[in-house]
């Protein structure tokens, strides 16, 4: 298995581990809320921040079909590059540069899922 892969499978977890490394000890004086007031205050900063990040990008005055193609083209560069490794393993011309390129592409975004989930629990 080439290094590359490797590194993508293992991706999503190095970030969180260096997240909750910085947490623990960068910063650990983070405010802790003691009352559901102060804790649902915190959350509801929390919610416009993500609100922020998710418009991020998308305040240009522009065309509809302009906005939906910059915000799916994360996922269409992901599923091009899937499609063109299982069309090159159909036809029997397999690389181990399309190979090692579409498994990163595919243990990054299962990978990072997959955390996710695990830590929703």
């Amino acid at each position: 298995m080439d290094p590359v892969t490797i590194l993508a499978a293992l991706g999503p977890l190095a970030v969180d581990l260096g997240k909750s490394l910085i947490n623990r000890f960068v910063a650990p004086d983070q405010f802790k809320p003691a009352t559901i007031e102060q804790y649902a205050q915190m959350k509801g900063i929390d919610l416009e921040f993500f609100k922020v990040m998710n418009e991020a990008g998308g305040g240009n005055p522009s065309y509809p079909w302009v906005e939906a193609i910059v915000r799916l083209m994360r996922p269409a560069i992901g599923l091009l590059v899937l499609a063109t490794w299982a069309t090159m393993h159909l036809q029997g011309i397999a690389t181990p540069e399309v190979d090692n390129f579409a498994s990163a592409v595919g243990f990054y975004l299962f990978g990072e899922r997959s955390l996710f989930y695990i830590k929703k629990k």
